[in-house]
């Protein structure tokens, strides 16, 4: 018998992972300074690294937070905008109330969804740290999380405000193509960032679009 056959040694070795994950993540520095900063998750500092290079935060009064669970990129956005009129954050998952942010629990590209919006005033930013669940096979989570970005990047023609800037979370394993095209037809400066706080291992990186023209 292979000893990867016998009874219980793969769950000990997924037990093992899990531990090893932990343990890394415990002593990770963006979660010890998120729980400093009482942000809800680690994720905050890639939204605030993207505006320290970016300053996507620049005149904006009102933003949109597609994937927004567990909220992290919403408080960031509560704290550091200059008198935000109106934040709205969206998730299928559930998200604790954030005062001051309106909170919907629903695929953002339902019609419901969609009604509201086109019915309200285009916002100043909109953000996305959508992630699709994984597969693991390399080309099917490519296109998942492409699917997610063309839907998220469609809002910029309606939602989104002249001069107002999209930031958008896809994983480097294609070609952006026609999406990309578009992007730089549309905004005034298009780059891909990956900030510090994102996990090296990890293949995601941030669309950024400056400006709409």
């Amino acid at each position: 018998m292979l000893i990867r056959d016998m009874p219980g040694v793969k769950n000990k070795s997924l037990s093992n992972r899990s531990t090893e994950w932990l343990r890394r993540h415990l002593k990770d520095p963006y979660v010890i300074q998120s729980q400093k900063d009482n942000y809800r998750s680690r994720a905050a500092y890639k939204l605030t690294e993207t505006n320290k290079k970016f300053k996507i935060f620049e005149n904006v009064k009102s933003a949109l937070d597609l994937g927004a669970a567990p909220g992290s990129w919403s408080e960031v956005l509560i704290k550091e905008l200059k008198s935000p009129t109106r934040i709205v954050a969206i998730d299928l998952l559930e998200i604790d109330p954030i005062p001051g942010v309106e909170i919907f629990k629903d695929d953002f590209t339902s019609q419901k969804f969609n009604d509201y919006v086109d019915n309200s005033e285009p916002f100043d930013l909109i953000v996305s740290d959508i992630s699709p669940n994984m597969t693991g096979h390399r080309q099917t989570d490519f296109l998942r999380s492409m699917e997610m970005l063309e839907e998220a990047f469609a809002l910029t023609d309606d939602c989104l405000n002249p001069g107002g800037h999209f930031v958008a979370k896809y994983f480097r394993r294609g070609d952006l193509g026609q999406l990309l095209n578009d992007a730089k037809k549309k905004f005034t400066k298009v780059s891909s960032f990956k900030p510090d706080a994102s996990r090296k291992n990890s293949s995601e990186i941030y669309l950024v679009c400056y400006k709409k023209k």
